[in-house]
């Protein structure tokens, strides 16, 4: 099953990367299937690893190596490397702005060729300046793009839902019989509330404005304008609030010069319970207000769509390497729908 999602999605993007060098990261977990991706569509591929707390350089080798045999009637051309070369870096078609090999800064990309690309793995309003050096690419006319993660063929944040559940049953709750408020600015509340609001008794949503219209079909409560909210007294008792506000660096709920205080949650819902879905919290009020996790790196989501699997990191990572495969073409449809935004 797992080895025919794999070329199913290939398949399904027409993902063609023959002749082109793709240097990206042999990972752990659900990201392991990159290089095998990039090398199943006819890419010779470097995967740049080193050791983390989520495994030893043996390790991401032999879960490499245990995917890449599943395909032994193919010859994948991948090279697990642990120094990244100038020379190696030059002769890449696509760089992946993936996680071993952030930052993209000058230090790498002066050894770049003319005509590289770099396809960010997610959407552009996700952007993180420490990721990749804009300035410097842009002197250099390296071209970047974004993934529209809500193209038909990748379809990644219809996995918004069920990461939201995983968040929840991680923290020790669930949603059957029991109320959450979502508390959002961003493109991920309206997927969020489609699968909540199916499976928990009812679920409150204080959002901006000028998304409402997007929640129309769901049976939820609206509850305000972000950040602004009133709780109505049903919701007195939530389970806990979903929270998802960007910038992700931004820190949005702490003492009272954040856009969201303690004080202001506490005099709203009786015990709030935050769990953090993405956008930063004063970590430093743990003594005051209960979240989960208890910590999340500034400007990382606290829930990732690898923790429910590789079905949505098949998807997303096929979809990176389209948008490379894109950008080399000098288009950015497919099927005529926009699958990649210009970022430089």
């Amino acid at each position: 099953m797992f080895k025919n999602k794999l070329l199913q999605q290939i398949d399904q993007l027409k993902l063609d990367l023959t002749d082109k060098v793709v240097l990206t990261e042999a990972a752990t977990g659900a990201y392991v299937i990159t290089p095998i991706i990039a090398a199943l569509a006819g890419a010779k591929v470097y995967a740049f690893t080193q050791a983390t707390k989520y495994g030893s350089v043996d390790y991401v080798i032999q879960q490499t190596n245990k995917i890449s045999e599943l395909f032994s009637n193919k010859k994948l051309d991948i090279h697990i490397i642990t120094e990244l070369t100038p020379e190696i870096i030059y002769e890449a078609d696509i760089i992946t702005n993936s996680g071993h090999l952030r930052p993209l800064d000058k230090e790498k990309l002066q050894y770049t060729k003319e005509g590289v690309v770099i396809p960010l793995m997610y959407e552009a309003w996700e952007f993180r300046n420490n990721d990749l050096d804009i300035k410097y690419a842009k002197a250099r006319k390296i071209k970047i793009g974004a993934t529209n993660e809500r193209h038909p063929d990748i379809d990644v944040f219809s996995y918004l839902g069920d990461m939201a559940l995983k968040m929840i049953f991680d923290a020790g709750l669930c949603p059957y019989k029991n109320k959450f408020i979502l508390i959002c600015n961003n493109d991920f509340g309206p997927f969020i509330a489609n699968t909540l609001s199916k499976v928990c008794d009812s679920l409150a949503v204080c959002d901006m404005d000028e998304n409402k219209v997007k929640y129309s079909s769901l049976e939820i409560d609206w509850i305000g304008n972000f950040p602004e909210f009133s709780v109505p007294e049903k919701y007195k008792n939530c389970e806990a609030v979903i929270f998802t506000a960007h910038p992700f660096d931004k820190t949005w709920i702490g003492q009272e010069n954040t856009p969201i205080s303690i004080n202001k949650l506490k005099a709203e819902i009786e015990s709030p319970f935050i769990l953090r879905y993405a956008g930063d919290v004063d970590e430093s009020c743990s003594n005051e207000i209960q979240f989960y996790p208890e910590h999340v790196h500034s400007g990382h989501m606290g829930i990732l769509p690898s923790d429910i699997g590789f079905d949505p990191i098949i998807r997303l990572q096929s979809g990176g390497l389209k948008v490379g495969e894109l950008l080399l073409r000098n288009d950015n449809k497919f099927k005529n729908i926009n699958l990649l935004e210009y970022v430089v």
